[in-house]
């Protein structure tokens, strides 16, 4: 991916809501090779009609996700954006919530970085995966969500050493709240809130320059960083607070 002015080949998962939809559109609309995957119809086939070839496909399966992906010529950058969010209320500790959030969010990258990562050596190309601001603090009820997106991160961040070896180039998105489908159902104030468009340009522009973390909003994500290197009970009682807040 040195050559800029070179058309891509690219590969986004979650194309058919918030980021991942988005970021297809606006690669298509730079003139760009969009491998959109994704489960929804009518998002399928208005992004067909943009120009980008769909692929229906449950990443779940992991057979099936290998073979799809292997119909596919050639990948310089891979999106993994497919993923969910189900929240817990203590003190029920509902352990099939957990794990179904944990194997969406890391079975669908896993399966999807299996089927992908030949495609990417061959091309020298770059891997990206969505993780979350919230895996920089403990926050409840985000109990699922926030261990997934920390499990993510870790992945990435070791994938970023290990695929170095192989010239692949790993890239790790920290998005904060983006106005989706998935963050219509928090009941709580959302900081900064940002755009799918503002998501979009800030993945993007990161990508583009080779960035190995991308975070955004910096008003939110920087805060939250410095937050986790204080001491336990300083983010234990700011994490209280907000979940007060949201229950009154």
């Amino acid at each position: 991916m040195t050559d800029s002015t070179r058309k891509l080949n690219i590969l986004i998962t979650g194309a058919t809501s918030g980021i991942g939809k988005q970021l297809a559109k606006d690669y298509l609309l730079e003139g760009q090779h969009v491998y959109a995957v994704g489960r929804d119809d009518d998002a399928l086939a208005e992004l067909k009609s943009l120009g980008a070839e769909t692929i229906d496909l449950d990443l779940m399966d992991r057979e099936k996700v290998i073979e799809a992906f292997d119909e596919i010529a050639d990948v310089d950058l891979a999106i993994c954006g497919a993923g969910m969010c189900e929240y817990l209320d203590m003190p029920n500790f509902d352990s099939a919530a957990f794990m179904k959030v944990m194997s969406v969010n890391m079975g669908t990258l896993s399966h999807a970085i299996e089927g992908v990562l030949p495609k990417l050596i061959a091309s020298k190309g770059r891997l990206v995966g969505i993780g979350s601001a919230s895996a920089y603090v403990p926050f409840a009820r985000a109990e699922a969500y926030g261990s997934s997106k920390a499990a993510i991160h870790y992945l990435m961040k070791t994938l970023q050493i290990s695929l170095a070896p192989h010239d692949v180039s790993v890239s790790l998105v920290v998005p904060g709240f983006v106005e989706t489908p998935m963050t219509k159902q928090n009941d709580f104030p959302m900081p900064f809130l940002q755009t799918p468009k503002q998501a979009s340009q800030a993945i993007r522009h990161g990508i583009e320059h080779g960035h190995e973390v991308i975070e955004f909003p910096k008003k939110l994500t920087l805060p939250l960083k410095a937050l986790g290197t204080l001491p336990d009970l300083i983010w234990q009682q700011v994490s209280e607070k907000i979940n007060k807040n949201s229950q009154s």
